[in-house]
């Protein structure tokens, strides 16, 4: 070692002692101890991160790297080594890079079997020096796996043209809602034989990714865990896991970092929802999720709520129709929790308890044209009505059937939170057609009801609707017929089942928790608190207390509606006929400009009063003379 380096050292040596910190910083040779600190440790220096120094060089092996890291001591001032230049940053094959103290971070993407190697001194100049990567994997083994589900591989990237890899989808607090990010994907069956039994495969491969566009979705899921839920959009339509004979592209993974029921809420709600015979329930699968090369854990692919595709039975509508021909549906809507701009609100009548607000989401399609804004408004102030006057009119409207059939899921799961939010109905286009309750959506506060009541008498969410169904004789009276059928013969394997998803996910449930015991917790400042991920490695437990509680709630049902010992034939379905369309969303209505060549024209709303400007898209009773006709203004 040359006398300027040598006396260097000794400096350092000398303040080091006076900090304290001599045995962090130098070896007993005087070598710096030097560490490779970045995302894999928390930007720590480690033990089994710590180089070897050997002669004249620094070595380090690692299995697997990902993501930023630097070459620093303890203290970070005695030495920090980063990237010299911009193009030496990222790392993804063998190279040799010029680095410099207090250069910029290197990036690892997803390499395997690394090495390290640097000199000790490189002319005297501690501030410059050469690292050398030598690459003999490509791609890193992923810790934390069960084994034993699919494994649903995901790499985020910074854009579309995949050079760079995007953490922040998944580590920043609040995620990205409001826009796709640009991603790959490939689905290994891993080799779970009871779902290749389903009919399930493979789909791309690490070699040959699938285009995938992703995003996070949920409110309170997505703000107030670190584990979040996604929502996929495939480049391609997919059958993804069997889960539907129509192929999609939109498909969600629900993370159910809340639910401590076992992850039984969603599975226990969709099969009921399946059995009684709703018009479309989602499918779900259990997958275990890799993002960027990080274990997630335990998720559930799952049908997304969409028009076609095999899933919600109505014909697809556009966005802003004003056409009256089409104006009647398909409609997706959403009893909703939360205020939004595309939704119309009114206080429930009559009003029972918690909040009286009903919100009507607009879901499918998402713009509104004023017709389109008219007729809901229309319709479900209509219902509104309905039900406060506690007429039988009301089954003119909604579908008896699928209402019934859909409160019996909610009170049979006691779940809370049932027609305060993810409560949706659809309507398809035409004459004849009613609101149907459908498809069951996030169960997430299944099994916290009492089970010596109905659910909405626990906990108040302000479960619109629901209570004044129950005071209307021939909601009763169908949901007692509903339930004795039921329960006779659709209910019968109910437990099976469970104890089937319980085998299946048990492995991956305890993966799922040593992959989230200590993580952080998200740092925001929002209205809902950051809360850990739920714990449910003892998945025996979780099951018997869902049984239990389905056990107690079914005796206590069965003193509302009777017994069910007799086979019972399921009820003829409801004749009521639906009530007309109103006016303004027939055919037969011309299409005209506002203005009239000759001045002629005058214009009065459906109601008879004169209009002086008519707005475009509305529905007028046009004079010309002594004709008089309907018209839709351009």
């Amino acid at each position: 070692m040359k006398k300027t380096n040598i006396l260097l050292f000794a400096v350092m040596l000398i303040m080091a002692a006076f900090t304290g910190r001599a045995d962090e910083v130098f070896d007993q040779n005087g070598n710096p101890i030097i560490y490779l600190r970045g995302k894999v440790n928390s930007w720590d220096y480690q033990e089994a991160y710590r180089f070897s120094c050997d002669g004249n060089s620094y070595t380090l092996h690692l299995d697997a790297l990902d993501g930023e890291f630097k070459i620093a001591t303890s203290d970070w001032s005695t030495i920090d080594y980063g990237a010299r230049y911009l193009d030496d940053t990222t790392i993804s094959a063998s190279k040799t890079v010029s680095a410099r103290f207090g250069g910029m971070n290197f990036t690892a993407n997803n390499l395997t079997d690394i090495t390290i190697s640097f000199p000790v001194n490189n002319g005297g100049d501690l501030t410059i020096r050469p690292i050398t990567f030598t690459i003999n994997g490509e791609h890193p083994q992923v810790n934390g796996l069960s084994g034993t589900l699919p494994v649903l591989y995901i790499n985020v990237y910074t854009d579309e043209t995949h050079s760079q890899l995007n953490d922040e989808i998944i580590d920043k607090d609040l995620a990205h809602k409001n826009y796709f990010s640009f991603a790959e994907y490939w689905l290994d069956l891993n080799g779970c034989e009871w779902m290749e039994a389903e009919g399930a495969k493979s789909i791309g491969s690490k070699e040959e990714p699938l285009p995938l566009e992703i995003k996070a979705r949920g409110n309170y899921t997505r703000t107030g865990f670190s584990k979040k839920p996604f929502k996929l959009k495939l480049g391609k339509k997919q059958n993804l896991l069997g889960l539907t004979p129509d192929k999609s592209k939109h498909y969600a993974i629900l993370a159910h970092a809340d639910d401590n029921k076992g992850y039984l809420r969603n599975f226990t709600g969709f099969n009921l929802g399946k059995r009684i015979g709703l018009p479309w329930t989602p499918g779900q699968q259990p997958v275990e999720v890799v993002i960027n090369g990080d274990y997630r854990g335990l998720y559930f692919l799952t049908e997304s709520i969409r028009v076609g595709d095999g899933r919600v039975p109505v014909e697809e509508l556009d966005d802003n129709i004003s056409d009256p021909a089409l104006i009647s549906g398909g409609y997706i809507v959403e009893l909703d929790n939360y205020d939004e701009e595309n939704q119309i609100r009114m206080a429930e009548k009559p009003y029972s308890n918690g909040d009286p607000t009903v919100r009507v989401t607009f879901d499918t399609p998402e713009v509104y044209s004023e017709l389109q804004y008219r007729f809901i408004n229309d319709q479900f102030n209509a219902i509104n009505d309905l039900i406060g006057a506690n007429s039988d009119n009301l089954w003119s409207y909604l579908d008896l059937d699928d209402a019934v059939r859909y409160y019996l899921v909610e009170d049979i799961i006691s779940h809370t939170e049932a027609y305060h939010g993810s409560t949706y109905l659809f309507r398809d286009r035409g004459e004849g057609q009613k609101w149907h309750f459908s498809p069951l959506w996030d169960c997430g506060n299944a099994f916290n009801g009492p089970t010596d009541d109905h659910f909405f008498n626990g906990e108040l969410f302000g479960n619109t609707w629901v209570h004044s169904f129950l005071r209307n004789d021939t909601f009763r009276e169908k949901a007692a017929e509903t339930w004795r059928w039921f329960m006779s013969n659709e209910f019968e394997g109910l437990i099976a089942d469970i104890d089937a998803h319980v085998a299946h996910i048990q492995s991956a449930a305890k993966a799922d928790r040593r992959r989230w015991k200590y993580a952080p917790l998200p740092n925001h400042t929002g209205s809902n608190s950051p809360t850990p991920v739920v714990d449910n490695s003892d998945m025996a437990s979780r099951r018997n207390e869902v049984v239990d509680h389905l056990s107690r709630k079914l005796d206590w049902l069965r003193g509302v509606f009777g017994d069910y010992a007799a086979v019972t034939p399921e009820p003829a379905r409801d004749n009521t006929p639906a009530a007309p369309l109103p006016s303004y969303a027939m055919t037969g209505i011309d299409d005209i400009t506002a203005t009239d060549a000759d001045g002629e024209a005058v214009f009065y709303n459906l109601q008879g009063i004169r209009v002086e400007r008519p707005a475009a898209g509305g529905v007028y009773i046009m004079q010309r003379g002594d004709k008089r006709e309907k018209v839709m203004v351009k």
